[in-house]
Parts: C-alpha cells; structure tokens; sequence
C-alpha cells in the first residue's frame, strides 16, 4: 500500500480528506432519493456541512506554500453552496432552478478536486500523468468527462424540473378556465 499511495497529508489534510469522502457519499444518496422529501433534506445537509468543511479546511492547506487555484475554487464552492442554500431557504421565483444547478456544480468543483487528488495520490496514476498534471492529457480528459457529466446532470434536472412545474401549473389553468 505504501508504494502505491502518497498520503503525506498535513494537519487539515486529514479533516479535508473526511469531509471529501463524506460529501461525496452524501451527494450520491442526494442524487438519488425523492427532491423535497425528508431524506433529501437530511441528506442535503449532510452534503452542504461536509462541503463547507472540506472547503474551508482547504483555504488552509498550503502544500506548495502559495495561494492558488484550489483556494480561489473553495471560495467558489462556497458562493456557490451558499447560493444553493439560500435559494432552497427563502424560495424566490425559479429557486429549484437555482439550488439544483448551484448545488451540482458544487458537487463538480467536489469530484472536480478529487480527480487532482487521485492523480497526485496514486503513484500509477501520476507516473501516467506526469509531472505537471496541469498539462498531462490524461488529467484534462478526465477533467473534461466529468464536467461533460454534470453539464448532462444540470441539463436533465432543469428538463425535468419544468416538466414538473407545467404539470403542475396545468390542472389550476382548467379550474381557471371553468371559473369562468
């Protein structure tokens, strides 16, 4: 095991990594349980504390004694968590909208990082990847399908959100019509 992962982690490294493995348990359970009912909910906040965790102990872990894009990303994650919260919290117009597409491209900037992560750890990985995973192909493929996965993922709750919301708005526009 020691020749096949690097997990030279620093003091935040581990709390980091917890959270990391803990949001990404929590966003599958999310993903796939009934929108709006008490699991969901549950669940999101399970995600939303997990992520938050994982970004804040991230501003901390200087590894190359430098601030850089990793940090600027757990800021990111955090506009965006906080916008998914506040959307889902105070309900303005379009708010489903707003919580699933912001809480999803905070789940791809979470598996986003934890490509980077599994590339730099896994000593197989990062001899195919090289050096400078910045540049390796290999990484930007990867890279490239996940972001291609939750652009897909973004797409369809948003399709089957407004499939919802025009079945929804259907039956009151007969009771209007009869009214009438």
């Amino acid at each position: 095991m020691v020749h096949f992962l690097d997990l030279d982690l620093s003091f935040l490294g581990f709390p980091h990594t917890a959270a990391s493995l803990v949001a990404m348990a929590a966003f599958v359970r999310v993903i796939f349980t009934r929108k709006g009912g008490a699991a969901h909910r549950s669940w999101g906040r399970v995600y939303a504390i997990a992520y938050a965790v994982l970004c804040v102990t991230g501003l901390g872990i200087y590894r190359l004694h430098r601030f850089f894009f990793p940090h600027w990303l757990a800021i990111g994650g955090l506009i965006v968590l906080a916008i998914a919260y506040l959307a889902a919290r105070y309900k303005p117009k379009g708010w489903r909208y707003i919580h699933l597409t912001a809480m999803l491209l905070s789940a791809y900037n979470l598996f986003g990082g934890a490509v980077n992560e599994v590339f730099l750890r896994v000593k197989p990985l990062r001899a195919m990847a090289g050096e400078n995973l910045s540049a390796s192909p290999i990484v930007g493929m990867t890279h490239g399908i996940i972001a291609q996965s939750f652009l897909i993922l973004i797409v369809i709750y948003i399709v089957i959100t407004a499939v919802q919301n025009a079945r929804k708005a259907k039956p009151q526009l007969k009771v209007e019509e009869s009214a009438s």
